[in-house]
């Protein structure tokens, strides 16, 4: 890497704040610096791969529950969420259409969506005990996905945001010290509202499944792959702002 001296002006300035701002919103701190490697040795399209290849570990999981079709949002839809060009409730839309499951409109903000699933009865009168119960759990893991996945863009709607708004004061004169002090705040309190959130929803969906006895282990896989996604992130963005400058 030959950037040397370069990376001592105001814009490289203005990229780390904004890189920071992303890691603390984004990622707990123990992920900081392997995404920053990451993100200044890997392209764009070479992280891109691995956010596509974490969402495809929990579709892999949903086959489990008899869930086909239910698919996390592209980076393209994702992107276009942060960026304003798109509404979670939209993005949300296409989804549902292409997975067929019927969905009730959620509160307007992108924030819980409820599939039609839960309120399907537990099960026919010809069903088995174990076909019953595999009804009953693909129906609380249909809804609590889709729950998930709206709140994640709900968020990264909501960074988005965030960064306009730095990327703004700072054209308009703030300093360094002064974008510190006013988004890092923000940024660490709106981290913590998210993970408080992706927790509950988890622990109500492993609560619902546990209550009929059924196997949990898409509860710990959607955990590690939203710890996962938000490490690719930070890399992600790190290296769209690199190759910016």
């Amino acid at each position: 890497m030959k950037k040397g001296k370069g990376c001592l002006g105001v814009g490289c300035l203005v990229v780390i704040i904004i890189i920071a701002i992303i890691a603390v919103v984004l990622f707990t701190q123990r992920n900081n610096i392997s995404a920053v490697i990451t993100g200044a040795s890997s392209s764009d399209e070479e992280i891109q791969q691995q956010i596509t290849d974490s969402k495809k570990e929990v579709e892999q999981e949903l086959e489990n529950y008899n869930i086909s079709g239910l698919r996390d949002f592209t980076l393209e839809e994702e992107e276009a969420i942060r960026k304003g060009d798109m509404t979670v409730d939209e993005a949300m839309a296409n989804i549902m259409a292409e997975s067929n499951i019927p969905v009730q409109p959620s509160d307007g903000q992108g924030s819980a969506p409820q599939t039609g699933a839960s309120s399907q009865p537990s099960g026919n009168s010809g069903s088995s005990p174990a076909q019953s119960k595999q009804a009953q759990a693909s129906a609380i893991v249909s809804e609590y996905t889709v729950r998930l996945y709206a709140l994640k863009a709900n968020y990264l709607g909501q960074i988005g945001n965030l960064i306009d708004q730095a990327k703004a004061d700072h054209k308009n004169g703030m300093g360094t010290g002064a974008l510190m002090s006013k988004y890092l705040g923000r940024a660490a309190s709106l981290e913590n509202e998210a993970d408080s959130q992706v927790d509950s929803l988890l622990g109500e969906m492993k609560g619902k499944l546990n209550a009929i006895g059924a196997d949990t282990s898409i509860v710990s896989t959607m955990k590690s792959s939203y710890e996962n996604e938000k490490a690719l992130k930070k890399s992600y963005y790190l290296s769209l702002f690199n190759k910016k400058k």
